[in-house]
């Protein structure tokens, strides 16, 4: 089915290393030996955490003939769980190998932040009260995609954190929570059957659109936020052309029901995370080619 993991949403690398990476450009710290390990933890973790959560799902039966959304590879008989399993471990310690190096590159709390990371990729779907199943998951979404991500990086290339950060990490953290509503918004009665307990199961169908909202206007009050507070990130502005996007979705949570329409608004919540954390990476291109010219 679609992605239910939150370390799944934000596809591959996830879109928000360009920005994270852009913003300690700007400020003069650069390590190519660090931002080559954190990509490569990155997509590990990423790859872990979608194994995961198809072994996980699959084992408790939430994965079933019954999913609105499309079948994972267990269910088409691509890989056995198993082999599904021992993938998952694989990712985890090529994650858990690269991290390491990245820790005694810098200090110890990287390591806090790093098995915090590797501990929400594991345990959104493992255990008998995995985030995912106990209504959690937005909430780790949004503080692993989005400051733990984004300020976790410039951390390791700076050795600090800043407010600008931390305001251009939430709305790659509030986009990211905001697809994975839509997934659980499509799956209520589903998740309802299954026993798993989501914000979406526990709010119903007009509160989950008012989280849906809520998301997509955190994510935007931030971004403008970052813009007042510090002026010298003016070019990330190019990112209100996505706003009219925005405000279609917004209408579509309200309005659409049924399957194909939630389907649609998963596929194009993700879309407009990537928008917008494009559009925020190439204004910090901007700014740090500026600074020096």
């Amino acid at each position: 089915m679609a992605p239910r993991h939150p370390l799944s949403l934000l596809h591959r690398i996830g879109h928000s290393d360009p920005a994270r990476i852009s913003l300690a450009l700007i400020d003069g710290h650069w390590s190519w030996s660090l931002v080559i390990a954190m990509v490569i933890a990155s997509v590990a973790c990423h790859a872990g955490a979608n194994m995961a959560n198809d072994f996980f799902d699959f084992r408790k039966g939430v994965d079933n003939e019954h999913n609105l959304g499309p079948f994972k590879v267990i269910q088409l008989g691509l890989l056995t769980a198993n082999q599904v399993r021992n993938g998952m471990i694989a990712a985890f310690a090529l994650a858990s190998v690269v991290g390491a190096y990245i820790v005694l590159a810098t200090d110890w709390r990287v390591f806090v932040l790093a098995a915090a990371s590797l501990g929400a990729a594991f345990f959104y779907t493992a255990g008998s009260k995995a985030l995912g199943y106990v209504a959690l998951g937005e909430v780790t979404v949004f503080l692993v995609m989005g400051p733990g991500m984004v300020c976790g990086a410039y951390y390791v290339l700076t050795g600090t954190v800043t407010w600008t950060t931390l305001l251009v990490s939430i709305p790659a953290g509030a986009l990211s929570a905001a697809t994975l509503h839509a997934n659980n918004m499509r799956d209520i009665e589903h998740d309802r059957a299954a026993g798993k307990r989501t914000l979406a199961t526990i709010l119903g169908r007009d509160g989950s659109t008012a989280e849906y909202i809520a998301w997509i206007v955190f994510a935007y009050l931030a971004f403008l936020l970052a813009i007042v507070l510090d002026f010298q990130l003016w070019p990330i502005a190019l990112g209100i052309l996505t706003l009219p996007n925005a405000l279609r979705l917004v209408g579509l949570a309200r309005t659409g029901s049924g399957a194909d329409a939630l389907n649609r608004l998963l596929r194009k919540t993700a879309g407009l995370h990537l928008q917008l954390g494009g559009a925020m990476t190439a204004g910090l291109l901007v700014r740090a080619l500026l600074d020096r010219t």
